[in-house]
């Protein structure tokens, strides 16, 4: 059976290209002799290339070391997590003592499965090294926990990795540990191959960076700039801040499931926790009852540490407004009430509707006394009141128990974010559990119930380059019915839940058990609540949860291939058994001979068939189910992955713990994150690179050269008269280019209005002219076209201006053309970006105004009709329910309220993007003024190089340099931006 490679991904990836070891050691010397010589140009050979899933002969040996240039693929060279130069820097690995009495992952136990017991024996018998020498005295048998190790292949470990002696020189044992020890290390994991993370463009990257703070250094001396007046101290703090330049965009990849499919595990394992602290994992940030059951949970973000939050963890909360909280309150007793007081729960026709109808008053049950555990009066009775007028009494008396709870809120009962900072991962666990407890004691209520979003701040590499991770709530507690509609009894859960998803994620991941995926009804129901172009993806986790013997049944091909597996596992521990009888048998002579083969045939050949026949039934499996859902779902990628195997071997531990940490698919999983950010990052980081720094350099190059060129009192006044003639013209075109892209996007707000298809008999007429007016809102590549045109014009008007007056400062004028470009280019791209979000949110907007999901406008006004009609039951409630939606359609002005929120979602679009690019704009022309004033001074007056012109020389003599680095850096840019 083959392993389908190019239509979904699972953990045995062909990318993984650990280089596999032959089994004779004078093979493997002149192997590495060569390989450490020059790179072989042939297709390099990987581990387990030679292993069909169909053979159970091959043989297998002990993982190496993983290289720094594992996984790259021919002729490409992508940084690490350690080399990346955007965020804060990594911590060092940390070097973990392996527990020697975990080699054996499973299995026949014996007194080979510990090397303390082997050592021990050794120790009895006077430590008898000499037998064991070969006849030079320098070449060791390694025997794990008995001798220093010492590698066969010469390989080296970076310096600082080893410890040392107390004379400060390294012993062979001390070398061992180090050897023995290191852990997978995230952040020598290469990054995928995109342009972003190129090493050549990583490494540029880098050199820029500090180039910039070299030059920040150098202007720091300068006592010109403590005066916070000066343009030197303004170009100060702008060298400063690009210096220390981060990625600026972010992506978000939600990740959504049932309960109990370990979403919450895979998000550490992808985190990779282990490598910040000796802690285990995070926590499942989930609401827990007294019990540690899980209730029910909200959207918890996961990003990086940045300047706004430093701390090693900070936890942000977001509370529900009034409103909000009594929409929820309302909805949670209509839950109860359907099931324990109304006729609704007998009126369902399937055992599923009622199940789903008593699962919900459940959840609402506990909910209530999560928030009013110190009220003796709230029992099942008491809202289980049935009066005229009960419904409402008790949804007042629930309100003024909640406001009253809220003045226990950390933050106070106004506050609707509260922010709380932890100095290591048990204060992070602790503040998260006074946000996600049900049982806050002293008569406090659970917070859980109102949080709208929770987001931690952590430190780590995955989401250095921009990544946030989104464990979003489980299905089996938001998405109660495949249709919006009465039956839908958690409505304000599904459209939070519905909105994040639709609104703030980049890539959906879909988790499911990989036992019940292809049955699994939620898999179909998420993605049809996505965005037809979102990117979809489907996790398959517990990948390693297969039974051998069940796979063992019948005569299949497969099941022969592991009843022959098994029989060679079975020989091997046979093996064990008699060596281990003998060892206890031998005389004290042989006794060091037999241990050894014991001891090998243990750690080596046993570890070996197990990993060999586990790859194989996990492989199996995961290409049957991910062929499967491919044909069900088409154009999703699947992943197939293991948390639990990622655990166990991720601080290795076992002969085969890098193969098996490959086999969990974490790592693959991983690298495909990464690739979600790594297209807007390269537009940023290149904008960056080819733009903002050049506009940086030709301003402090303005500055330098004021005072250079020789100006006549004369020359100098038509000089100031030129430059301020553009200086009124750039500002009078930033004010008046800001009044035509509003002009220009307001005269289709109208459009955004449907109130002349009203009246229209069918809907479909209405969407498609709706259709064809918002795709002239929609096309933005004109609309950028058309401000990209009008800002050349301008800047190239401006520019004639002063080649004609060039003769007047050369050395000056040039550079301020030069400039201007710069800063021009800088303009056209806050102009293509801005549009581009705008457009982005009108997408938003169109599908939120014309359907009907969850989270659309039209279901939130039809929301309290389905909340009245569904407190209706007994005799006559058909009828009553027909006369409540014919009401609710006829009187509500329905279609007005739609109109209204469509006019203001896409106001506030408008006016924010233009207020955002506005600024923009505006810090552009304001640095081009303070270029202006440098060409020449005010009269009467000194430039500021003159007043510095130690700091100007200096700079002057740099900036060759400095240009030399960023043109190399730009020559890559450019070479990766054309592939």
């Amino acid at each position: 059976m083959s392993v389908p490679t190019s239509e979904f991904t699972f953990s045995a990836s062909p990318l993984s290209t650990v280089v596999f070891t032959p089994s004779s050691s004078s093979l493997d010397s002149s192997n590495e002799a060569n390989s450490a010589s020059s790179p072989s140009p042939g297709p390099t050979l990987l581990r387990f290339q030679g292993l069909s899933l169909n053979d159970s002969t091959d043989s297998m040996t002990t993982p190496r070391t993983r290289s720094p240039t594992a996984w790259l693929s021919p002729g490409s060279s992508p940084s690490t997590y350690a080399q990346q130069h955007n965020a804060t820097p990594s911590p060092r690995r940390n070097l973990v003592p392996r527990s020697r009495g975990s080699r054996n992952s499973g299995g026949n136990r014996s007194i080979f499965s510990s090397t303390t017991q082997a050592s021990s024996y050794f120790d009895a018998r006077e430590r008898r090294t000499e037998s064991i020498l070969s006849d030079n005295g320098t070449s060791r048998i390694n025997i794990p926990g008995l001798f220093p190790a010492q590698s066969s292949h010469g390989e080296s470990h970076a310096s600082g990795d080893a410890p040392e002696r107390a004379d400060g020189s390294e012993s062979d044992s001390d070398i061992s540990e180090v050897t023995e020890n290191i852990a997978s290390d995230i952040r020598e994991e290469p990054l995928p191959a995109a342009p972003v993370y190129n090493r050549r463009f990583q490494a540029g990257l880098k050199e820029v960076k500090e180039e910039l703070s070299s030059l920040a250094a150098m202007m720091g001396l300068s006592e010109l700039k403590q005066d916070q007046s000066t343009d030197l101290h303004s170009l100060y703090e702008r060298t400063k801040k690009m210096s220390m330049f981060e990625y600026p965009v972010t992506r978000t990849v939600g990740f959504i499931g049932d309960s109990g499919v370990g979403k919450s595990s895979l998000i550490n394992s992808l985190l990779d926790q282990q490598s910040l602290s000796r802690s285990c994992l995070l926590i499942d940030i989930k609401p827990q009852s007294s019990e540690g059951a899980a209730c029910t949970c909200v959207v918890t973000e996961f990003r990086h540490v940045d300047s706004n939050h430093t701390g090693p963890f900070t936890i942000e909360a977001q509370f529900m407004t009034e409103q909000e909280m009594k929409e929820l309150l309302d909805e949670l007793l209509s839950s109860f009430r359907q099931f324990h007081v109304n006729s609704f729960f007998r009126e369902l026709n399937t055992a599923e509707e009622q199940r789903k109808c008593r699962d919900a008053a459940e959840r609402a049950w506990e909910t209530f006394q999560s928030l009013f555990s110190n009220q003796p009066t709230l029992t099942m009775d008491f809202l289980s009141a049935d009066y005229d007028g009960a419904q409402s009494d008790l949804l007042t008396q629930l309100e003024r128990w909640a406001y009253a709870g809220l003045t226990l809120r950390p933050g106070g009962s106004d506050a609707l974010e509260y922010s709380m900072i932890a100095g290591d991962l048990k204060e992070c666990k602790d503040s998260l559990d006074l946000l996600t407890t049900n049982n806050m004691g002293d008569g406090k209520p659970a917070l859980w119930p109102f949080i709208k979003l929770i987001r931690v701040y952590l430190s780590s590499p995955i989401l250095k380059t921009g990544l946030i991770l989104a464990d979003l709530p489980a299905l089996e507690s938001t998405f109660n019915s495949p249709t919006l509609g009465l039956s839908d009894l958690n409505f304000a859960r599904v459209r939070a839940t519905e909105r994040y998803l639709a609104h703030s994620c980049d890539e959906v991941f879909i988790v499911a058990d990989i036992a019940r995926a292809c049955t699994n009804p939620s898999v179909q129901d998420v993605i049809r609540r996505c965005r037809d172009d979102q990117p979809r993806r489907i996790i398959l986790s517990k990948s390693e949860a297969i039974s051998p013997e069940e796979s063992a049944r019948g005569n299949t091909p497969d099941a022969l291939q592991v009843r022959r597996m098994n029989r060679d596992i079975q020989a091997i521990q046979k093996k064990i058994k008699q060596t281990e009888s003998s060892l206890w048998k031998a005389d004290e002579a042989r006794r060091g001979e037999l241990a050894l083969k014991g001891y090998g045939l243990h750690s080596n050949k046993e570890d070996e068939l197990n990993f060999k026949l586990e790859k194989f039934l996990i492989n199996r499996r995961n290409s049957l189910v991910s062929q499967e859902l491919l044909k069900k779902y088409a154009g999703i990628k699947v992943f197939c992955i293991s948390n639990t195997l990622y655990s166990k071997y991720r601080r290795g531990g076992n002969s085969q713990a890098e193969a098996y940490i490959d086999l969990t698919g974490i790592r693959e999983l991983r690298r495909h994150c990464q690739l979600v950010p790594a297209e807007a990052q390269m537009r940023a980081t290149s904008a960056f690179l080819e733009h903002q720094v050049p506009a940086l350099l030709g301003s402090l190059r303005q500055w330098s050269l004021s005072g250079t060129d020789l100006v006549t009192a004369e020359k100098s006044a038509v000089l100031r008269r030129v430059l301020k003639n553009a200086q009124q013209a750039l500002r009078g075109w930033a004010s008046g280019s800001y009044a035509a892209f509003c002009r220009q996007f307001g005269d289709y707000e109208t459009k955004a209005q449907p109130h002349r298809c009203w009246n229209d008999e069918l809907v479909q007429p209405m969407r498609d002219e709706l259709d064809l007016e918002w795709e002239d809102i929609l096309d933005w590549q004109a609309q950028t076209r058309i401000l990209v045109e009008e800002t050349r014009t301008t800047f190239g008007k401006l520019r004639g201006e002063i080649e004609a007056h060039i003769e007047l400062a050369p050395q000056a004028l040039q550079n301020l053309q030069q400039s201007m470009r710069s800063r021009q280019e800088c303009i056209e791209d806050h102009i293509q970006d801005s549009i581009y979000k705008m457009v982005e949110s009108f997408e938003l907007i169109k599908r939120d105004m014309l359907y009907g999901h969850a989270s659309s406008f039209i279901s939130g006004l039809m929301r309290p009709a389905y909340v009245v009609i569904n407190r209706e039951g007994g005799t006559g409630s058909d009828r009553r329910r027909k006369n409540i939606m014919n009401d609710h359609l006829t009187h509500s002005r329905l279609f007005a309220q739609l109109s209204r929120l469509a006019h203001n979602e896409y106001t506030d679009v408008v006016t924010n993007c233009f207020n955002n690019l506005q600024e923009s704009i505006t810090e552009q022309i304001e640095s081009m003024v303070r270029d202006f004033h440098a060409v020449v001074a005010v009269e009467g007056q000194i430039s500021e190089a003159e007043q510095a012109p130690a700091l100007a020389d200096a700079l002057r003599s740099r900036f060759g340099r400095t240009e030399e680095i960023l043109e190399r850096t730009q020559g890559v840019v450019r070479e990766l931006n054309r592939k």
